[in-house]
């Protein structure tokens, strides 16, 4: 997976987790860290995702980092709804996932995760005597992507009096989420990106 996939990752809780089993959709939402270029994610060692999982171990994790909402008088001057819509960036990753068995792998993936999700520390490190049952009876799951698609939408197909409307709304109305919305779009349209 692209270094910039794992970048935009690790900026995100949590992303969406689907399985299947017997041609059955089982979809749930996940924290999660990324290391060396695979997504880790922990859960109970019982359980329909366990179960899913040992059926079948190909997956699909989705994650969305959403950015302004674009009104449909920001686009558009006729009263229509349907320019309405949302900026935002995606990411799909299909895969397959395995449960790690080593302890110090899973107490390495632990640590990042705490790091991730608790950065300001207060807690003691995951290779404490304390933890060691509580690790045991934790599964964590490694997927190991086999394709990602990064979708990004800024309205960098619009034409420039369209996009150039929605960025003058989006200033206007200032919060700090258009304000990177509008940079998001500056940067997409200065590189060409479609």
């Amino acid at each position: 997976m692209k270094r910039d996939n794992l970048d935009f990752l690790e900026k995100l809780e949590y992303g969406t987790l689907a399985l299947s089993i017997d041609n059955i959709p089982y979809s749930l939402p996940i924290n999660f860290v990324t290391l060396n270029g695979c997504i880790y994610f922990h859960g109970s060692k019982k359980g329909r995702k366990v179960e899913a999982i040992k059926a079948n171990s190909n997956a699909s994790f989705s994650a969305v980092k959403a950015y302004s909402i674009i009104a449909s008088y920001m686009s558009s001057i006729d009263g229509l709804a349907c320019p309405a819509t949302q900026f935002f960036k995606s990411l799909i990753v299909d895969g397959k996932i395995e449960i790690l068995e080593n302890l110090q792998e899973k107490i390495d993936v632990l640590n990042a995760l705490m790091e991730k999700l608790q950065s300001e520390g207060g807690y003691k490190d995951l290779n404490d005597p304390a933890y060691k049952k509580a690790i045991n009876a934790t599964n964590i799951f490694k997927l190991t992507p086999t394709d990602a698609k990064l979708k990004l939408k800024f309205g960098q197909k619009l034409s420039d009096e369209r996009f150039n409307m929605i960025i003058k709304h989006l200033e206007q109305r200032g919060t700090q989420e258009d304000l990177e919305t509008v940079k998001q779009m500056d940067l997409l349209r200065y590189k060409g990106i479609s």
